[in-house]
């Protein structure tokens, strides 16, 4: 099983959505090759690769490694270089043959005067600091990129004006970190449709009446939309067609509204259409990843209860950001369970740890989550597992949106 802590974080595409993971790790430097291998391998993320490629950097020694090159198919991975393997022309060779078998494999540009040294036949991708690239490019560097026809990847993404820049210039993947900060120049009002949604959550949670329920359902045409198609699809089951507020939530049971109820509350479709929206999918990743990590740890309480607690803490962490409102105000109308408030308002207990985790692996704060997931006894495979089970539940839940 893996030794060390691996991290995957979504990389956006020009329209936000997810196109790539970067999968970093806790040590500055690449792990060892057999240990990045196994942990693929072991924490199952073939059919997540299958969906978008793993981003990640390698030593260039590894190149002559067909043991370890071979665990990846072709399209499951971009093996990124650092820029010192110009220098090695060993590596250079060995890199241009993987590209003849069609392997993807990156530069990481570390000044705008490599540009011109890079060797088309050996590199189809560069991994280029968002800084750099806006400051220290100039247009002759922009040319040659443009002449060289690489795939562009953008890291260090800050804010959503950054984002913007990039994908103006046509790359290909942007790291994604700007979107759990509020944008200040967005400004207004917090979307009265998803506050509605938020009171639809408070009395679910309180387990009202179906008619206090039903009420609000009637005041919102774009949620009795969405709840009437939801429990008219094939997912659900339904073997007759359900035409009223009472049959669907009935169907649906209080615990799975629940969950819908906080997916849809990020979704797009309330207020803007269905388009890709990269905060919906992190919700639901930290929900989901949270989820998994609990049910690692020895507890004894009911998992199915301490399951749901974790994944409503996740997906509930990014409302802030959603509502651009402060947490406690948020909290205030939200009568969640004690141990759910306390880690998001202070990150208190173990579903605070769990978040703290979760937002430290994003903040690429790898000390501080490694030193949690070590207090808390969950093991670089257990962590791998629940983020590989958690990203490709989020990408799913994109594509069948």
């Amino acid at each position: 099983m893996p030794d060390s802590y691996s991290f995957f974080r979504p990389l956006l595409a020009a329209d936000k959505h997810w196109a790539a993971l970067d999968w970093c790790y806790a040590s500055p430097d690449p792990t060892d090759a057999s240990d990045l291998a196994r942990c693929f391998v072991d924490a199952g993320a073939a059919p997540l690769a299958r969906l978008m490629p793993l981003v990640t950097r390698i030593d260039p020694r590894w190149l002559s490694d067909s043991e370890f090159i071979e665990k990846f198919e072709a399209n499951q991975a971009i093996f990124v270089l650092p820029a010192a393997a110009l220098d090695d022309g060993q590596a250079i060779e060995l890199c241009a043959g993987l590209r003849r078998k069609g392997r993807h494999l990156a530069l990481q540009l570390d000044h705008a005067e490599r540009i011109k040294a890079i060797p088309r036949a050996a590199f189809d991708h560069l991994q280029v600091d968002a800084t750099l690239a806006r400051y220290e490019l100039s247009l002759l560097d922009w040319r040659d990129l443009e002449r060289n026809a690489l795939r562009k990847i953008a890291t260090g993404v800050g804010s959503l004006d950054a984002f913007e820049w990039l994908a103006a210039r046509h790359f290909d993947f942007s790291d994604s970190s700007f979107v759990t900060i509020i944008d200040p120049t967005s400004g207004g009002e917090p979307d009265l449709a998803r506050l509605k949604v938020l009171r639809l959550l408070s009395l679910v949670i309180q387990d009202a009446d179906t008619r206090e329920i039903e009420e609000v359902f009637r005041q919102e045409p774009r949620l009795s939309y969405n709840l009437l198609r939801l429990v008219n699809s094939v997912a659900v089951g339904a073997k007759t067609r359900i035409s009223s507020f009472n049959q669907a939530i009935a169907l649906l049971g209080r615990r799975q509204l629940q969950r819908w109820l906080q997916l849809l509350i990020y979704a797009d479709q309330l207020a803007h259409g269905n388009k890709p929206n990269p905060l919906l999918q992190l919700a639901a990743a930290r929900g989901r990843q949270m989820e998994l990590l609990a049910a690692t740890l020895d507890s004894g309480s009911d998992a199915r209860e301490i399951g749901d607690a974790a994944f409503m803490t996740g997906i509930f962490s990014l409302l802030d950001i959603l509502l651009k409102m402060p947490m406690r105000e948020i909290l205030s109308d939200l009568p969640l369970p004690s141990d759910v408030a306390a880690a998001l308002a202070l990150r208190q207990g173990t579903l605070g740890a769990l978040l703290a985790v979760v937002q430290a692996g994003e903040t690429r704060d790898f000390a501080q989550a490694k030193a949690l997931l070590s207090s808390l006894e969950i093991s670089p495979a257990g962590h791998a597992t629940a983020q590989i089970g958690a990203f490709y539940w989020a990408a799913r839940i994109s594509s069948e949106r």
